[in-house]
């Protein structure tokens, strides 16, 4: 799956949900307000595959941005209306990345018996790997978990991909991906501008403790993408 792997996937638990390993570890930190920094991205920290002959087909437009080697908090980044829209009354957290200025996470979880709803948010600025550029590398990064997210590989026991498409009109290359696992339902939706990646994980369940119905694909996957999009167009302005 794409991203860091953070968003957990809640499992039922005596007819209620309880959130998952790291979701349950976030650290809360109050952050003063976002950085924006622009600038040529440093050495690679990542291991990728490339997939040049993969790359055709991914998802991809004609917008381009400015290559960044910092992002700004998740937390502040995403429109608070926003958040509180696709997750209402949820907690908010923030982890604790180990690469602060080239990674930021921020996740609103709500685990109630009968309801769920959890809205992860990644940032990630991907650096030049030896004689790659930093966008270029990025595409690769890219590339990479579209193919890993649409083939369902490192999923849950019992999730599967019922939805999968590229989407234009959400950075240079996006694209989304909509799972089921028991009662829940879930999006990724992944973005690219310049060698900034966001990735969303929206997910959700209703009825759980009676028969229990998963978020449907349209709320899903469009809510995933309405975060990504809200936070590429703030990304877009401070280029």
């Amino acid at each position: 799956m794409s991203g860091h792997r953070h968003a957990a996937r809640p499992a039922r638990r005596h007819g209620s949900l309880a959130a998952a390993g790291s979701v349950a570890v976030l650290v809360a930190v109050v952050i003063g307000g976002a950085t924006w920094a622009s600038g040529v991205g440093r050495g690679g920290h990542h291991t990728l595959h490339a997939r040049g002959a993969e790359a055709v087909s991914s998802p991809m437009n004609s917008l381009h941005g400015a290559e960044r080697d910092a992002v700004p908090g998740a937390c502040d980044t995403l429109s608070a209306s926003l958040a509180k829209q696709l997750a209402p009354g949820a907690d908010r957290s923030e982890t604790v990345a180990t690469e602060s200025d080239q990674h930021s996470e921020c996740a609103w979880s709500l685990f109630a018996a009968d309801r769920s709803r959890q809205l992860n948010v990644e940032l990630r600025a991907i650096g030049a790997d030896g004689g790659t550029s930093a966008t270029d590398t990025a595409v690769l990064t890219f590339n990479d978990e579209w193919h890993t997210d649409r083939a369902g590989k490192d999923l849950a026991d019992g999730a599967k991909v019922h939805d999968s498409r590229g989407v234009t009109g959400v950075g240079e290359q996006a694209y989304v991906v909509y799972t089921v696992d028991g009662a829940i339902g879930a999006a990724v939706a992944n973005a690219r501008l310049a060698n900034v990646l966001v990735t969303v994980h929206y997910s959700g369940g209703d009825h759980l403790e009676t028969h229990g119905k998963p978020m449907s694909s349209g709320p899903a996957g469009d809510g995933a993408l309405q975060a990504a999009r809200d936070i590429i167009s703030k990304l877009e302005s401070h280029s």
